[in-house]
């Protein structure tokens, strides 16, 4: 018994869910109907049957005075007072009775209306100058008030004659106890359906949400084959396109991220242990030999500068793609920014032998972010010299009009392989096809000019045959 107890104290109900909140919206619509139901049969049954009553007769009054001159007009009245239960007549402007009329009513007196009454009801049409009027009337000697009828048919022979109908407003009180009975099993009948049916399309609108939820719990959990199904509804495989197209997303930034750690971790070991066995071998051999000492220290420098430009191309990279940097145009003259960046490369005793080559045809002047230009223009250039080890020979070449301005960065070095020209502009491309250590570059230049370049809207590209040569180039329009 114990035990069962602590089962039942277990089961929860999820105030918060969607299932349970569909559920109460949809029994709390279906009471709100029933007590709509309940106000306008207790309350406003009586007032609604009295005004449908008086509706009824002003449109039979109305109809008949339109019907006065026509042949069959008795006979509309006969039809009316039978099938509508009214007691209509036709009174003249004494108040006589002219239709209907019995038998020895022609032989006698006809029978008149109560001239006070025959004032009130008609005699006040021509004071008003009223067509009809409708009165609720409730008489000494019957329980139950009238509805009443008074119109003007109009003027025949010299004389007025007048419409009268009388009826009966019967009480609606014992109706409305039987209703409240009938209402009251159905009302039972209806939420008890209501909380049943409910359930079942809370839960079938729900299901669609609460299987994405489950879902995006594994994603969350590093399953990353996982795969939001579509539903029902438009909105819900929206939904599923909008997390599928998310979790792919995701499983390639994990995936890249990995590769950056790997390659990173690369690049930074390898120049590390050839800095240290290089510091070990001065100290243990080449100390005393100037030669061979200044030799591994050339190593060691290089590979610190290997170090160094990787460092500074991640943070390169780093700023870029977080947008520390904003982007700032200005209008400058290109051909001026390699000239500058070619000075660079001369002061390096290890580009001393390239022959740079510089054309400029046409007008030189871009719009944008000086200092990002600069930098890609030296990463193009530095790409070509690392990768000419043979012909030195590297053309900077600039083409300009009113609506735009070319660059060219010509080598003629090793060249790019036809299937390899859609994945140099990936970060670490080579290292990350070849895990063995690059022997030039830190394989995030392109990758740079590539994020500059699309920050600004341009068009670049390259056109390289292998073993001949490539053509790196930009277009800035204006």
């Amino acid at each position: 018994m114990i035990q069962e107890i602590k089962e039942i104290k277990r089961i929860r109900i999820d105030t918060n869910s969607i299932l349970f909140k569909l559920w109460k919206y949809f029994v709390s619509f279906a009471a709100l109907i029933l007590i709509c139901l309940w106000i306008f049969q207790t309350v406003f049954l009586s007032s609604f049957y009295e005004t449908m009553k008086i509706h009824e007769v002003t449109k039979v009054g109305n109809e008949l005075r339109n019907e006065y001159d026509s042949p069959d007009f008795e006979t509309k009245i006969s039809n009316y007072a039978n099938t509508k239960g009214f007691e209509i007549k036709v009174l003249d402007e004494t108040g006589s009775w002219v239709y209907p009329l019995r038998l020895f009513d022609e032989f006698v007196e006809r029978p008149r209306m109560i001239w006070e009454n025959f004032d009130n009801f008609f005699g006040s049409l021509k004071r008003e100058n009223r067509t009809y009027k409708i009165y609720t009337v409730r008489y000494e000697n019957l329980n139950d008030p009238s509805v009443i009828y008074a119109g003007y048919l109009g003027n025949t022979n010299g004389e007025d004659y007048y419409l009268y109908i009388n009826s009966v407003l019967k009480p609606v009180d014992a109706t409305v106890d039987v209703i409240k009975r009938i209402l009251l099993i159905i009302s039972i009948i209806s939420l008890g359906l209501a909380l049943i049916v409910a359930y079942f399309v809370s839960k079938r609108l729900s299901n669609p949400l609460v299987r994405m939820s489950n879902t995006a719990k594994q994603l969350a959990q590093g399953d990353y084959n996982v795969k939001f199904k579509k539903g029902e509804y438009s909105e819900i495989d929206d939904l599923s396109n909008t997390l599928n197209y998310a979790k792919n997303e995701l499983t390639k930034t994990i995936e890249m991220r990995k590769d950056l750690i790997a390659n990173v971790s690369h690049d930074l070991k390898t120049p590390l242990t050839v800095i240290k066995s290089y510091g070990e071998m001065i100290r243990d051999i080449s100390g005393p030999n100037e030669e061979l000492r200044n030799k591994h220290l050339d190593t060691i420098i290089s590979e610190t500068d290997n170090l160094t430009n990787l460092v500074n191309d991640l943070l390169d990279l780093s700023k870029i793609e977080s947008n520390l940097e904003e982007t700032k145009k200005e209008e400058f003259d290109l051909s001026e920014v390699i000239y500058d960046v070619i000075e660079r490369f001369k002061v390096n005793k290890s580009c001393s032998e390239y022959d740079f080559e510089v054309l400029v045809n046409g007008d030189s002047n871009i719009k944008a972010d000086k200092s990002k230009i600069r930098q890609v223009v030296y990463n193009l250039i530095n790409n070509a010299v690392n990768y000419s080890p043979h012909n030195k020979k590297i053309t900077l070449k600039l083409d300009g009009d009113d609506k735009k301005t070319e660059f060219h960065c010509i080598d003629r070095g090793i060249g790019i392989k036809e299937e390899d020209i859609e994945g140099i502009w990936e970060r670490f491309y080579r290292v990350r096809n070849n895990h063995t250590r690059p022997e030039i570059g830190t394989g995030l230049g392109l990758y740079i000019v590539k994020t500059i370049l699309e920050m600004h809207g341009f068009e670049y590209g390259v056109k390289s045959k292998y073993g001949e040569g490539s053509d790196f180039y930009f277009i800035a329009t204006k």
